[in-house]
């Protein structure tokens, strides 16, 4: 079967990879295209969900797109070589130009159009959460020149900066785009030094007022800003995170009550049933029973692996991208779910 994505045209057409760049020594981008050149429909920041076979298993994954949807004849994503990483790992590996990819349509609110923002913006990003703040910046840039953009990435040391020269670039041809890089082994002298601590916040950012954040990267970086932000008296209206790594304290929530339990998990629709650990996520379970659902972020953001608890008990600890009517009516995603009684579920 074709790999097919809906185009802003709304026609269907393969996802193809065209080029392959070299970031990092473990990090890679790679630029898609619509097989028949149509322009791709999706807001700046947002994600994009790959299906891949891997050893003949199909797996889904999200990756923030980094290219801007002012220019849609290409989308451009950034993928990191991490143990353990299934997918990440095995296109890596195996992913080179000419190759197609099964994708879903570009999700995600964590976006420059629906999230509510001011005239001067603040992208903050450590390691792989500078991707979407690439692409909020390369489309405000484009289409909002007045806007005022402060983009601070942190990383290890100038190797481990992705897409560094890209940044050298817009830094140099925008005066409307300030560039600061906070390096815990700092390359030039321009580098901040250390880790993005509270005074070192304060410095760069010494009048947060008609500001919007736009912050994506580990939980505790993104937990630390938004900590240094909220102290401030800043608006947390106007700050806007997002992050593909399931918390530590999310987990504990999911496994804290009730483990070493295990109970009964049905899925009538087709007939399958299994047990399900009390320390098992409801997308693991599922998954293990072979059931079609998609596991795309595996952290509560993407809303892809939805589904419908017909009887049971469940503890959650994300609701993201779910509304009110669907919650009332059952509906969890089951990568933030946990069974605390035998559950009938609905796919």
């Amino acid at each position: 079967m074709t790999p097919q994505i809906q185009t802003a045209s709304g026609a269907t057409a393969p996802l193809v990879c065209r080029d392959r760049v070299e970031e990092t020594a473990d990090a890679a981008t790679f630029v898609f295209t619509a097989a028949d050149a149509a322009p791709i429909a999706y807001k700046a920041g947002q994600f994009i969900v790959f299906c891949v076979d891997v050893d003949g298993q199909k797996l889904h994954r999200a990756y923030s797109l980094s290219s801007t949807p002012s220019r849609p004849e290409n989308l451009t994503i950034t993928v990191k070589r991490v143990p353990g990483g299934q997918v990440s790992n095995h296109l890596l590996d195996h992913l080179r130009p000419g190759h197609a990819l099964a994708a879903l349509a570009p999700a995600g609110d964590f976006n420059v159009v629906d999230r509510p923002s001011t005239g001067h913006v603040v992208l903050l990003s450590a390691g792989c959460g500078i991707t979407p703040c690439l692409s909020i910046a390369r489309w405000l840039l484009d289409t909002s020149p007045a806007t005022s953009i402060d983009f601070i990435h942190s990383a290890r040391s100038g190797d481990d900066v992705i897409a560094a020269a890209e940044l050298d670039r817009l830094h140099a041809a925008h005066a409307n785009f300030r560039l600061t890089r906070v390096l815990e082994q700092p390359a030039r002298a321009s580098d901040r030094a250390g880790l993005l601590a509270r005074p070192l916040f304060d410095q760069l950012l010494p009048d947060l007022h008609g500001r919007t954040i736009f912050c994506c990267g580990p939980q505790p970086y993104m937990d630390a800003v938004r900590a240094f932000a909220d102290e401030r008296g800043f608006d947390m209206g106007y700050f806007h995170c997002e992050s593909f790594a399931a918390t530590s304290a999310a987990r504990a929530a999911q496994t804290s009550a009730g483990a070493g339990q295990s109970y009964t998990l049905s899925a009538p629709t087709f007939a399958k049933s299994g047990e399900i650990a009390s320390t098992q996520s409801l997308l693991e379970a599922l998954e293990s029973a072979g059931l079609p659902i998609i596991g795309a972020c595996r952290s509560g953001v993407c809303g892809s692996c939805k589904c419908r608890v017909v009887s049971g008990e469940v503890t959650t600890t994300s609701s993201a991208t779910l509304s009110g009517e669907e919650i009332d009516s059952g509906y969890v995603l089951a990568c933030s779910s946990t069974a605390r009684s035998d559950l009938v579920v609905d796919l």
